[in-house]
């Protein structure tokens, strides 16, 4: 692509906003002065400190961001892109403003200067030079500097008006370097005090290379101390109580009560889009080329692909490979939508598919296997003398994933099934039923319905089957006449009166997160701003809306210890467990001479038994232990052949003798360090940043009013 193309088809991504990622090495992007918020617009959309984004602001970033996802997709966002959508630009938004106050408030600036050295320097912007590299992949400074010094010649009003249009972007774009310049000041700001010590490379390299082996014995408190051997008094339970305050404390709570008023298509929706599917497959019967029509209709068409049985819904499966090459199967409708499909070409699988039922007769607990397999012979018969199979299978079998399809168990090949079954499957004739065939699982009777090798060619016209405007426009009515009529009345009554399930969900206040819903921070501010029986308006929520009332409200608090009391018994009681082992260990221990191995143990004490770890690191799992913390830190401090005090675990106590453990390679550790210098600052740096936003994010007064603007 010559230059001069390539900067003109570049120029309208330029003009375009970025939405702030901080996930990862955060680079701060464009700037606020660019988006164009502005205080005291009418329409305001939200409110960062005091910061206003009206609507035109709001949509013209939503439109140039959905505008961005349909070229890389080709494909226009459906609703819940565009709610996806809508959140993103909206967070976006949210922390622009926030750095751009940051900025201010840290009297960051940047001078016309250092923008001319930046844009005409050796090493000018990315995202501009990247226009200037000619087919070999060189940097073109040349045409850099003609198109700096004359950006007219370079750039033409697409309205052919204005003379002056590249010198106008050209500023635009320089403005745009300048907050860029400012955030990237802000960020090293932020990040001058992280730093990552030698010690913490050395402990880093260690923990990843350095191998250790080790016996060990695990005292275990259920097995070694008896329930009736430990006295838990009211006493332990408030000292344990009051040592563990922050395990009972809770955060404010909202319980909220609602209904949901989903966007499914009608009835009417369905019946038009099978008359368009109809229209589709009449275009077909009259001879119009059928990949023209996938074309034409399907928003992502494909040329064809072949397919094996069980790679299709079952309702497709069985019509595309009863049918023909050259046959267009179809309208078939399926959860996203219609299909009508043509058979291109068929060819031979390199496997053989079996189509087959089985009614399972479990053998569960103490069950009888000779009664059970009886039970089984006798549907076996009732079966081969012509009874429905689908019908005693749904009688029968006690397999919960096929007994409701009467037993089906759709088209499978070698190796899906345990080998008994499929040794017995695959050896039988079609339409035959056999068995009891005993596995693991129980015993089986089967029918086998077909066979096949083949695999087929198909292209596929789906037009899905969305909710209109007109049963959009409806659910939104709905979800409106409700919250007025709950708001004259009562909730529940309402909505019993109407017909409407009521759910219920519990939600914290920091997080957003509302169950059955999903995250929704609107949700849980307005929750948390209104009074008990405050019914909400029209809340938009995946696929629909939701009316909400809250239900009840709590405070933040410690719970009461007479509350907790009981739950804390078997939490005392195993600790007081895990300090008699230890006691257990200890004595063991004093038993054993300075150069005994830890294997000694099993003498003194038949229960106890010794093992050994094989070799780990430290930032791994030991085998047979896990990723015990204090299992790794007692290791990390022994000396070889040092036998460890008793370490604290979760299911008692430990007893560990280090083996051996390897050299630290210090010419690896010096060639390795820069390396893990780098990636241990940009982990360091990733975390202070997202805790540094997310605080920034904690402390904003932020008023978000999307939900009066968008449905």
């Amino acid at each position: 692509m010559p230059i001069m193309t390539k900067l003109r088809d570049h120029m309208k991504g330029f003009l375009l906003i970025l939405v702030v990622a901080f996930v990862g090495m955060i680079v701060f992007e464009w700037g606020m002065d660019y988006m164009g918020i502005r205080a005291g617009a009418s329409d305001v959309v939200g409110e960062v400190n005091g910061n206003k984004v009206t609507y035109k602001e709001f949509t013209d970033l939503l439109r140039t961001f959905t505008d961005n996802q349909k070229a890389q997709t080709g494909v226009e966002p459906d609703e819940n892109q565009l709610k996806q959508a809508r959140e993103q630009v909206w967070e976006s938004v949210v922390t622009q403003i926030l750095l751009k106050d940051e900025i201010e408030r840290l009297g960051i600036s940047v001078t016309d200067q250092e923008l001319v050295d930046w844009v005409r320097g050796d090493d000018p912007p990315a995202d501009l030079r990247r226009n200037f590299v000619d087919s070999a992949g060189q940097f073109r400074k040349d045409l850099y500097d003609q198109f700096l010094n004359n950006p007219n010649q370079f750039l033409q009003d697409p309205e052919g008006s204005d003379p002056a249009y590249g010198t106008r972007w050209l500023a635009n774009y320089e403005e745009n370097l300048r907050q860029r310049r400012a955030q990237e000041k802000l960020q090293s700001l932020i990040l001058a005090s992280v730093r990552v010590s030698e010690g913490e490379l050395l402990r880093r390299f260690t923990d990843q290379n350095q191998q250790f082996d080790a016996l060990y014995a695990l005292f275990d408190a259920t097995s070694l101390v008896k329930d009736a051997d430990v006295d838990v008094t009211d006493a332990d339970l408030r000292a344990y109580y009051d040592e563990n305050l922050d395990r009972y404390r809770f955060e404010a709570t909202r319980k909220l009560k609602y209904v949901q008023f989903k966007e499914d298509p009608s009835p009417t929706d369905s019946a038009e889009i099978k008359a368009e599917i109809e229209d589709v497959a009449g275009k077909a019967e009259s001879g119009i080329d059928f990949i023209e029509l996938v074309y034409t209709y399907d928003q992502t068409p494909d040329s064809g692909a072949f397919f094996k049985h069980g790679e299709l819904t079952a309702n497709i499966d069985a019509a595309v490979f009863d049918a023909n090459v050259g046959d267009v199967v179809g309208p078939i409708l399926e959860t996203e939508g219609y299909h009508l499909i043509k058979v291109l070409d068929e060819r031979k699988s390199d496997k053989e598919f079996v189509h087959a039922s089985h009614i399972l007769f479990s053998l569960e607990g103490e069950d009888d296997v000779d009664a059970v397999k009886v039970e089984a012979q006798q549907v076996a018969r009732i079966a081969k003398g012509g009874e429905d199979f689908a019908e005693l299978a749904r009688q029968y079998s006690k397999d919960p994933g096929s007994a409701s399809r009467g037993g089906d168990l759709g088209w499978f090949t070698r190796g899906r099934m345990v080998k008994p079954f499929e040794e017995a499957v695959f050896k039988a004739k079609f339409g035959k039923i056999i068995g009891p065939i005993q596995t693991q699982f129980g015993f089986h009777v089967i029918k086998v319905h077909a066979r096949d090798v083949r695999e087929l060619k198909i292209v596929d016209i789906l037009i899905p089957v969305s909710a209109s405007s007109q049963t959009k426009n409806y659910v939104f009515e709905r979800s409106t006449d409700f919250a007025y009529n709950a708001t004259e009345s009562e909730f529940v009554t309402e909505a019993q009166a109407s017909g409407f399930q009521v759910k219920e969900s519990q939600i914290q206040e920091k997080g957003g997160v509302v169950p059955g819903i999903g995250i929704n921070e609107r949700i849980t501010r307005w929750a948390f701003d209104e009074r008990v029986g405050s019914v909400s308006e029209p809340f938009a929520v995946p696929n629909g809306y939701a009316v909400f009332v809250v239900a009840e409200a709590k405070d933040a608090g410690i719970r009461p210890f007479d509350e907790v009391k009981e739950s804390l018994r078997p939490q005392v009681l195993r600790e007081k467990k895990n300090e008699k082992v230890q006691h257990i260990a200890a004595d063991l221990k004093a038993q054993l001479a300075p150069l005994d191995s830890l294997t000694k143990l099993e003498e003194l004490n038949p229960k106890i038994k010794v093992r050994r770890t094989g070799t780990f690191a430290l930032n791994g799992s030991v085998p047979g232990v896990g990723r015990d913390q204090n299992f790794l830190g007692a290791v990390a401090a022994l000396s070889v052949g040092q036998i460890s005090a008793p370490v604290r675990s979760v299911r008692g106590a430990f007893l560990i003798q280090l083996l051996s453990k390897t050299e630290l390679d210090s010419a690896a550790f010096a060639a390795q360090e820069d390396v893990l210098r780098t990636q241990m600052l940009k982990e360091k740096r990733d975390r202070f940043l997202r805790d540094w936003l997310a605080k920034l994010k904690d402390d904003a007064d932020i008023e978000d009013n999307r939900d009066i603007f968008f449905r």
